[in-house]
């Protein structure tokens, strides 16, 4: 059976970031040549375009074109075991760099995504996150505390996921994530030593545990790397 058209433009583009002739932050063939080098319609290639951001490929910028995101690293985000049991898998050493840890009150943005009262203590984690000892994400998170009383700067330099598991004995059960590209802006910067403003993949997640609590909110900024796409893992 004949591949539909605009699966061949997506290979296509595919191909030319996987084979770094177009690189992060590289601008892609816009809407009009690929049609014209297709001889398809614009909506044909709206379509491909359209797939290829969802994939994680390219972030689409009004008035500037397609950017070129990344594709090095592979993270299925689907996966409900965490950052750095799912990187371990690919072969990569994981480690992380705390930021910050601190304690501060919910506000109603953060009462309605955990599931807490306004006012509530909560723990705000920053990190930043490595694949090889190279910075991929950037990553900010929020706990109860009443939760997680005993969280300290040790198990926060390791995995949280672990952390909840295997040191609170808690069950996490699956995850909500909203994904969209973004670029970078001073704080992503300057925490992953980005000299320009970059195409980046943000996600935003709240995850709960086997009983249906909330016990995680979270930013997620990653660099110069895919993933598979899943609004909900289970």
């Amino acid at each position: 059976m004949k591949e539909p058209i605009y699966k061949v433009i997506e290979n296509y583009v595919k191909e030319l970031i996987n084979s770094d002739k177009l690189k992060k932050g590289d601008l892609i063939p816009s809407e009009n040549q690929l049609s014209e080098e297709f001889n398809v319609s614009r909506m044909t290639v709206r379509s491909a375009l359209n797939n290829l951001v969802k994939d994680g490929y390219i972030s689409r910028q009004r008035g500037v074109g397609s950017i070129v995101i990344g594709s090095r690293i592979y993270d299925n985000i689907s996966a409900i075991s965490g950052f750095t049991k799912e990187m371990n898998r690919k072969g990569y050493e994981v480690s992380n760099i705390l930021l910050e840890l601190n304690i501060v009150q919910a506000d109603e943005l953060l009462s309605n995504k955990l599931n807490i009262e306004v006012g509530d203590n909560i723990w705000e984690v920053k990190r930043v996150r490595l694949a090889d000892n190279r910075k991929v994400s950037y990553m900010i998170t929020y706990m109860p505390v009443k939760l997680f009383p005993n969280l300290n700067e040790d198990y926060c330099k390791k995995s949280l996921y672990t952390f909840v598991e295997e040191i609170c004995g808690l069950k996490i059960a699956f995850s909500e994530r909203e994904v969209q590209a973004i670029i970078s802006d001073e704080e992503i910067m300057e925490s992953l030593e980005l000299d320009t403003p970059q195409a980046i993949l943000y996600i935003s997640q709240v995850c709960r545990l086997q009983n249906g609590e909330i016990f995680e909110y979270s930013h997620t900024y990653h660099n110069g790397y895919t993933l598979t796409l899943n609004a909900v893992s289970e």
